[in-house]
């Protein structure tokens, strides 16, 4: 029999004992009641009621634990209606203490509240259950036999159905409730992403006891993300990961360092024939004054030269070296967990997921070269007659997809955020690159952001953590989306720093991490971040030895 813990909310002192008198006398409910809690124990669900009597109760309760679900009481007793207004501050007070957290992943879930309402006054209760039903509550039960008419058995029925609903709403959320999929969604960041996203899975590998990362139902990757995810998915531990991609181990023949031989000199010829073609016209519509000379027209024509800077169809090499083995796979149809690899239709500007139906003939390789195909570094790869690029460019995170297959509870690590600056003009010190490239992070931030509070609160059921970089951290992911540098600081700090949202997500994530059977233990990862601390220099090595 599973054993949760719930949070009791009663202003009115009386209520609590009147609940208390009305369980009592249920034959399939055993009370055990205590001075501050007390526990519930029925056939198929015990829960431990702590209980609380003013707003600062609640706040310092729900900061130090994690409950399953919330129980306010604010029936109006015939015997103390002159609390009934005392009793509504109070539940509006507790619904402001909720919403006005700022933070959405520490924020309480409403779908996990009940609100008990009863009042002999018919008018008042039913104006409060309309406000109660616009703060999108998990619950709102009404004591029927508190309503003028009710006397005798018809008063002790309506009492019972009262803690019958109550008993088959906490059933419903923390008993019937199928689980559902575990989903990681790895966004794009160029290679400083990458290394933030293992530094994330590292901490996340060590803090969960009992699961590792690589044995999530789904990957989403976008990008940084679909590399990284590949990996995960294809089961490569997260250790030999950084070994491998650091360099650290000196084993794998490819760099992630691009040099000369990268440079997409098969483009030339093409670009010189457009070039030629375009200036020929160029100089017809002149002649024939269809066309006036200017700046923008010759920028325009020689813009026709410059076309992708690089070739990236070594990374598609090395990705299937290590895919096409005996224990991995570069086949979607054959992996043992499902992956995604976010791309962009270059010409159609539509987002599509390889892997998906219809899409999982792509080779696993193949697709994640189409993902990481930034522009203008990379050109777009063909597939299937169509041309992919950089899946950034649509999407930021594919949470709406991971809820559609079954997701329920969803880890996003988004790298590509911005730098922010309270210093006025410390952007225009730096190149247009730079700006660029911070507005095209914030464009892709902003996006996500929005749209992720939005499909989250259309899907109450769902629990979704999004871990991003420091601003101090962002510093280090500054510099071209390409550049190989600060793999030890990212990653180290990544580590760390994920570390510190763990702890101040514990009360919280520790629970809901549970229902799917995963602990979280924080004790080595506190002790690996202790002793990053104590080195002289960033050290990827301590996390791995």
């Amino acid at each position: 029999m599973p054993e949760k813990i719930a949070l009791y909310f009663s202003p009115l002192q009386q209520t609590f004992a009147d609940l208390c008198t009305t369980i009592d006398r249920q034959d399939w409910l055993h009370l055990d009641q205590r001075e501050t809690a007390c526990c519930w124990r029925g056939t198929n669900l015990t829960l431990c009621l702590h209980l609380a009597r003013t707003i600062e109760d609640v706040q310092k309760l729900m900061r130090s634990t994690y409950y399953s679900a919330i129980l306010v009481d604010c029936r109006h007793l015939a015997d103390y209606l002159e609390a009934a207004p005392k009793q509504e501050k109070a539940l509006e007070d507790f619904f402001n203490l909720l919403g006005t957290e700022t933070d959405r992943e520490r924020r309480y879930p409403f779908r996990r509240v009940a609100v008990l309402v009863g009042d002999a006054d018919r008018e008042r209760v039913d104006k409060l259950i309309f406000r109660l039903g616009q703060r999108h509550i998990g619950a709102c039960l009404r004591d029927r036999s508190l309503n003028d008419g009710l006397h005798g058995e018809q008063d002790v029925a309506a009492s019972d159905r009262l803690i019958e609903q109550l008993w088959q709403f906490c059933s419903e959320i923390l008993v019937d409730r199928p689980k559902g999929k575990k989903a990681f969604n790895l966004a794009g960041g160029g290679i400083s992403g990458i290394y933030y996203e293992l530094g994330v899975l590292k901490c996340l590998n060590d803090a969960f006891s009992g699961l590792d990362v690589r044995d999530f139902d789904m990957y989403f990757g976008i990008g940084a993300g679909a590399f990284v995810g590949s990996f995960a998915a294809n089961g490569f531990h997260v250790d030999k990961l950084i070994a491998t991609i650091g360099d650290i181990k000196r084993k794998w023949p490819y760099s992630l360092r691009l040099r000369m031989r990268h440079l997409n000199l098969r483009e030339i010829p093409k670009r010189m024939n457009a070039l030629r073609r375009n200036t020929v016209k160029h100089l017809g519509d002149l002649v024939s004054r269809q066309e006036d000379l200017s700046v923008a027209s010759l920028l325009d024509n020689y813009a026709l030269s410059l076309g992708p800077l690089f070739s990236h169809n070594e990374l598609e090499r090395a990705l299937r070296e290590q895919f096409d083995t005996v224990k991995h796979t570069n086949d979607f149809r054959k992996l043992p967990r499902k992956l995604f690899v976010g791309v962009t239709d270059q010409d159609r500007r539509e987002h599509v997921l390889l892997g998906d139906d219809g899409y999982d003939d792509v080779p696993i390789s193949l697709a994640v070269q189409a993902s990481t195909a930034i522009h203008p570094f990379f050109q777009a790869v063909p597939i299937h007659g169509r041309y992919y690029a950089d899946g950034a460019i649509t999407r930021t995170s594919n949470i709406t997809a991971s809820i559609a297959k079954g997701a329920d509870l969803i880890f996003v690590i988004d790298p590509f955020v911005p730098l922010i600056s309270d210093e006025a003009g410390f952007n225009i010190k730096h190149s247009n690159l730079w700006i660029q490239q911070q507005d095209i992070k914030t464009l892709a931030y902003t996006r996500f952001a929005q749209m992720s509070e939005e499909i989250l609160r259309q899907n109450p059921q769902v629990s979704c953590y999004t871990f991003v970089p420091s601003n101090r951290m962002r510093a280090l992911m500054t510099q071209s989306p390409l550049s190989v540098d600060n793999f030890h600081p990212i990653i180290t700090e990544a580590y760390a720093g994920t570390y510190r949202r763990l702890t101040q997500l514990e009360y919280k994530i520790a629970g809901e991490l549970a229902e799917h059977g995963i602990q979280l233990e924080l004790k080595p990862v506190a002790a690996r971040v202790e002793e990053l601390s104590r080195s002289r220099k960033p050290d990827a090595n301590i996390l791995i030895k």
